[in-house]
């Protein structure tokens, strides 16, 4: 009788184990990666004819097998009329002028400021993403660079947002290209995907468009190794990173006519530069593919917003 109380014993426990969270952990489910790919670089705007409150935001996307994600981001708005900040990075023996770089204002911090955690699903090829207290968002995402990148194409949100761009890989946070790489790359490749609000006398308008490649394909390496410059015949540009330390994929781009300085009897212009944020696409296998990336030149001159250039933008193969 003992034996074959035993047998039943272990036919029960056996049974028991075998039936989900009957062990009283269950075992989180696995979610299908976007594209295969964990860790994303975006550029998300809310941009509007209709709306003098626009704003834009650069972000890092990290998503884990049980359908959690998290992202990092700056973030700027025209309802806040900030300065440009100098990062601590001089343009210096590379053709421009040899100024510190400006940047949107707060992109120079030493770390990402702005944090939020939600949740994912993928179905075919649509992933959605769920931030809890602010709504979701919908990308279409499809396949880049012989499978070494997963591209995002924006669809729509419930939260205000209106363009967007994306790409991800499984390139860890410190993997970049350095100003060297950048500079010896073949920018005749990437080509300038954008989205801008602007005013055309006073009234407002989306500028948008598509062009290769983009403005500046040559760029010379300053003798700090953290910046690149390049000069057209009235435009000065600077190509850095974040500031004097940072070694993540953030860089910057920096640009301003050279008679607007001049006017003012300035060598480095103070005035309503553009400031344009951007974070490097990586394969991965390290590969650079140029940058996902926002503009957030404020007017620091007026405190009407007709003078504001804000938007979201690519520069990149795909």
């Amino acid at each position: 009788m003992r034996s074959r109380a035993v047998v039943v014993f272990l036919g029960v426990l056996a049974l028991l184990l075998a039936t989900p969270g009957a062990s009283g952990a269950d075992s989180p489910a696995k979610a299908e990666l976007p594209g295969g790919m964990s860790r994303f670089v975006a550029s998300v705007g809310g941009l509007s004819t209709d709306s003098r409150e626009n704003w834009v935001r650069l972000a890092t996307y990290s998503f884990t097998a049980d359908g959690k994600v998290t992202e990092s981001h700056f973030h700027w708005t025209q309802r806040e009329r900030v300065k440009r900040s100098l990062n601590g990075v001089h343009g210096n023996g590379c053709d421009a002028r040899d100024c510190e770089v400006r940047t949107a204002n707060g992109y120079q911090a030493t770390s990402f400021p702005e944090k939020l955690s939600g949740s994912y699903t993928v179905d075919g090829d649509q992933l959605t993403v769920e931030w809890p207290d602010t709504g979701t968002e919908t990308w279409k995402l499809s396949s880049v660079a012989d499978g070494k990148l997963a591209k995002l194409t924006f669809v729509d949100s419930s939260y205000g947002a209106t363009h967007g761009y994306g790409y991800g890989s499984e390139a860890k946070w410190d993997e970049r290209a350095s100003m060297a790489e950048v500079a010896a790359f073949d920018h005749e490749k990437l080509t300038h995907n954008f989205v801008f609000w602007k005013t055309d006398e006073g009234a407002p308008y989306l500028d948008k468009g598509s062009g290769s490649p983009f403005w500046r394909t040559e760029w010379k390496e300053c003798e700090s190794s953290r910046c690149l410059g390049g000069k057209n015949p009235d435009t000065e540009y600077y190509l850095a990173t974040a500031n004097s330390s940072s070694t993540d994929r953030r860089d910057t781009l920096w640009h301003w006519r050279t008679e607007l300085a001049d006017g003012r009897g300035e060598y480095c212009y103070t005035g309503n530069s553009h400031v344009k944020p951007m974070l490097q696409i990586i394969d991965s296998d390290g590969g650079f593919h140029g940058w996902v990336a926002a503009e957030a030149s404020i007017s620091e001159t007026s405190s009407s917003t007709d003078d504001d250039d804000i938007g979201v933008f690519e520069i990149s193969e795909y």
